[in-house]
């Protein structure tokens, strides 16, 4: 596992964060998602996906890997300014959470916030 040297967010990335973090909250209550790495690679190869959000200290093969799931699906993708660890807490797990992905946005706007990545 990489560690990661916490560094101080600017305002905007913790304007952004609270949104994220405010957003799959909802989800949880109104929408669907599905939580891991291997929950998102299948939802991706399947077509359920609307969207996948991952941690930003995930590792660099991985997050290439789904980066590249993304752009060829045309599934947007956000990176979460935060560890692991924190997006789990957004989630209400009690470990880490590195992905995750949005089936049922519910009444979440956190479509809006991704975009499709390029190749």
């Amino acid at each position: 596992m990489v560690s990661v040297v916490p560094t101080e967010l600017s305002p905007e990335e913790k304007a952004f964060r609270e949104k994220i973090s405010n957003s799959i909250k909802l989800i949880l209550k109104t929408g669907k998602l599905k939580i891991g790495l291997r929950n998102v690679i299948r939802a991706i190869q399947r077509g359920e996906a609307k969207m996948v959000v991952i941690a930003s200290n995930m590792p660099p093969e991985t997050r290439g890997y789904i980066t590249y799931l993304c752009s060829i699906a045309n599934v947007p993708l956000v990176v979460f300014p935060g560890t692991v660890k924190e997006m789990g807490e957004v989630c209400g797990r009690p470990h880490i959470v590195s992905s995750i992905t949005i089936i049922d946005p519910g009444t979440s706007e956190i479509l809006k916030l991704g975009s499709v990545p390029s190749l």
